[in-house]
């Protein structure tokens, strides 16, 4: 099966190639650190090596609170960790300066069997899904166990892993052990093959690694905000971007001192984003060219990666992208957890249990099209009170729904370390 699904693989490439070459020549994430996509990479550290994926910066950051667990109780343990994106790879050598880390090999066979034969791995940790089948095939081949933490399996996801059932195969049968955020996640995967367990949501047991306080007001002095209302959008898409510039225009007349940064999912959009902003007549200025003590006016970008969560600490209300465009959110716990009101579009499939539970507390408000953005955020901005209290009610879900690590690091015992 590995071969057939080789020769699939190598078929898109071909077809995809001149597309492939020109990101090559033009973009240096699709060139740099190339080997590591064919199975190369660091050498890896002495002795025992568990291997922990990562998709991209937010399951980084999930694992930390793991990795930190494992090391506690297993000191002889080393970590090696591999993302798939390049925001993921280039934030990961700083949440875990003690590992090794590499992008996650493409999956072809050749290119899964290098890795797993140069690191040698005594199991491997998948954050939130990524099966690649023909990484797992090899995996089975070579006795490593594999575990899937944080598994979440949407309606959408599903009917596409049932639909190409014969690409993946057995692949989730294999498995040593699935932990699920929830029951109906777990039926799902439980139908594909795999024999999960609920273990919750580890986005709520997310590490707060910063002092809030001191935080907002480092973010609001390096900007220039002072007091003014602030509004962030974090982790936009396209067209988000025009509706929330749209509804700050809006807002800007009631509420003249307010300030907006927008923060895009993917910071190579910064360009893009930029020149939507100056088409509205609206200045827009980078945060990676910003001097000490801020523009002092306009609309500020987010072009850097790993400080949204920690900027989330300034915000007066926050957006949550990803929800009017068909992404099915992003993660809106960081603000929750910092005690802010949330407002966000309806697509929400890849975050429909922390929707409705921050929904239901009074914490986030989910509004059916981009015209109701404005009306929604004026209503926190004319009332600092109710807003704070709204704020307050997200942050209490997410205290509430604290629990997860530590039947994840107990499944990852059981499943991968066989307790040793």
């Amino acid at each position: 099966m590995g071969l057939l699904r080789d020769a699939a693989y190598l078929t898109g490439g071909l077809v995809a190639l001149p597309w492939l070459l020109y990101k090559v020549a033009t973009d240096r994430h699709y060139r740099d650190r190339l080997g590591e996509r064919f199975g190369g990479g660091p050498a890896p550290a002495a002795g025992r090596v568990l291997w922990i994926h990562c998709a991209s910066v937010g399951e980084v950051n999930l694992a930390r609170p793991l990795v930190k667990g494992l090391k506690a109780a297993h000191p002889d343990l080393a970590f090696h960790v591999s993302a798939m994106t390049p925001a993921g790879r280039d934030y990961a050598p700083s949440a875990f300066p003690d590992a090794t880390v590499a992008y996650f090999p493409l999956d072809f066979s050749g290119a899964a069997r290098r890795a797993l034969r140069r690191l040698r791995p005594c199991g491997v940790v998948l954050v939130e899904l990524e099966a690649w089948p023909n990484f797992l095939e090899e995996c089975g081949r070579q006795n490593v166990p594999v575990a899937i933490v944080n598994g979440r399996m949407t309606e959408r996801s599903f009917r596409r892993y049932r639909r190409f059932g014969w690409f993946f195969g057995g692949a989730f049968r294999g498995l040593s052990g699935v932990g699920a955020q929830n029951e109906a996640y777990a039926g799902r995967l439980r139908e594909l093959g795999a024999q999960p367990v609920v273990t919750g949501n580890l986005k709520f047991d997310a590490d707060l690694a910063f002092d809030a306080v001191a935080e907002a007001r480092l973010w609001r002095e390096s900007l220039g905000l002072g007091d003014a209302p602030l509004l962030v959008a974090g982790s936009t898409h396209d067209p988000e971007e025009r509706i929330v510039v749209e509804a700050y225009r809006k807002l800007r007349v009631p509420f003249p001192d307010l300030r907006l940064i927008l923060a895009p999912r993917h910071v190579d959009r910064a360009d893009e984003v930029q020149k939507v902003v100056e088409a509205a007549d609206l200045q827009c200025y980078k945060k990676s060219r910003s001097s000490p003590g801020g523009p002092g006016g306009g609309v500020i970008l987010l072009d850097t990666v790993g400080e949204l969560s920690r900027l989330y600490s300034a915000a007066t209300v926050v957006f949550i992208g990803g929800t009017f465009c068909a992404r099915g959110g992003q993660n809106m716990l960081e603000p929750a957890v910092l005690g802010k009101p949330i407002v966000s579009g309806p697509s929400l499939s890849n975050f429909e249990d922390i929707a409705r539970t921050l929904t239901e507390a009074g914490g986030m408000k989910v509004l059916g099209d981009p015209a109701g953005l404005a009306p929604a955020l004026e209503e926190f901005l004319r009332d600092p009170a109710g807003a704070r209290a709204a704020g307050q009610r997200a942050a209490a879900a997410v205290e509430a729904g604290k629990g997860a690590i530590g039947a994840t690091l107990r499944l990852i015992e059981s499943s991968v370390l066989k307790g040793s």
